[in-house]
């Protein structure tokens, strides 16, 4: 009866109940895999300058994905891949083990001031950080994008997020807890979205 009362109350005062977390996020991936869906059909859909970006510890074992939309990365990174069967067992989880592997490797064999890993095909290059005791960053951008004079910008931004979110990252270390990730993914997104933009009005 009381709740009732509410209610009744809220519509005569024209107040909406407020939309569960879980319900907005629903919304917002529907959405984004929306826009996926038109940019995968468009011909002339170009890579972004920043495409997005691989967070992983030092196993390789991927811990957060920022995309400057849902699926951009799968989709660039298989956007050149000819043979059906190949293009559909990628699977992108593999990229940050290889790299870690590497990192390893140099390691073990002792090269020294391995400050990171690039790499370049046609459709997109790959630009590994690791400069972080407890991640790699794996960066995905345009080709033809100059990362030199972002290079410090993108470092400083994971820095504080690492600092930011320490305990977070830790608890996801330990735990596996992925609670935390969609909030540091999103926020990833609205970031990678802000480069982009500094970038384009800098060319």
């Amino acid at each position: 009866m009381f709740n009732n009362q509410i209610s009744e109350e809220m519509v005569k005062m024209n107040i909406e109940p407020v939309k569960e977390i879980a319900t907005e996020l629903t919304d917002f991936f529907n959405e984004e895999a929306k826009w996926m869906e038109l940019a995968s059909s468009s011909i002339n859909f170009s890579v972004p300058p920043f495409i997005g970006c691989m967070i992983s510890d030092k196993d390789g074992k991927t811990i957060a994905i920022f995309e400057v939309f849902k699926g951009a990365l799968e989709y660039f990174i298989k956007k050149d891949i000819k043979d059906i069967t190949k293009r559909k067992n990628f699977d992108i989880e593999l990229i940050p083990m290889f790299i870690c592997a590497l990192e390893l490797f140099s390691d073990q064999i002792c090269i020294e001031n391995l400050a990171g890993i690039k790499l370049k095909g046609t459709n997109i290059k790959m630009y590994s950080i690791f400069g972080f005791s407890n991640f790699t960053i794996t960066f995905f951008l345009n080709p033809f994008v100059r990362i030199k004079p972002y290079e410090n910008v993108i470092c400083n931004y994971y820095t504080d997020l690492f600092e930011k979110y320490e305990e977070e990252f830790e608890n996801i270390l330990k735990s596996s807890s992925n609670e935390i990730i969609l909030q540091i993914e999103l926020k990833g997104r609205e970031w990678l979205r802000e480069l982009n933009e500094s970038y384009l009005n800098s060319a």
